[in-house]
């Protein structure tokens, strides 16, 4: 029997942490101890960031959210019927017009990372899952395929294939 609710969810580090904990610092110099409470409660709670998914296939549900710590940011939004899974290559460059920090590639012009969509029918098309390395990727795609009784394709090479 599968699980109630299928849920993925990872560790993400936010600099806003690493800002509040410079600010407690200029805070402790100039003695304001209030001041320097509030970032370091701020930069404590922002350092325990976690970004997940979770599908309830029996309520056709689903929510991206933001977890500091034992708050969640999101909402339920109703799921348009899944049609199967996928796994996708992204193209990192080094070229990147968004304000977003990023680290460079080795190779100084390319990297690569891959990418778990569930293709819906609707007008959304497809929901992005997860981000990582080619085998987590899979295996995560692998265990919603199985989670949805749906198939999963590997799109990352330019032989397309089933791989349940």
């Amino acid at each position: 029997m599968p699980p109630a609710i299928y849920i993925y969810e990872k560790y993400y580090f936010r600099i806003f942490s690493l800002v509040m904990a410079i600010l407690a610092f200029a805070f402790l110099v100039y003695s304001e101890f209030i001041g320097a409470s509030i970032s370091v409660i701020l930069g404590v709670l922002l350092s325990f960031s976690y970004q997940g998914v979770k599908i309830d296939q029996g309520k056709r549900q689903l929510i991206k959210y933001d977890r500091f710590l034992w708050l969640k940011i999101g909402r339920w939004e109703a799921m348009s019927t899944p049609s199967y899974v996928t796994v996708v290559r992204i193209n990192l460059s080094s070229r990147r017009s968004v304000p977003s920090p990023m680290v460079l590639p080795e190779d100084k012009k390319g990297a690569k990372a891959y990418k778990v969509n569930l293709v819906v029918e609707g007008d959304e098309r497809y929901i992005s899952i997860c981000r990582g390395s080619f085998d987590k990727m899979t295996s995560e795609a692998l265990r919603l395929g199985k989670y949805l009784n749906i198939r999963v394709l590997d799109y990352t090479t330019h032989d397309k294939k089933w791989i349940l």
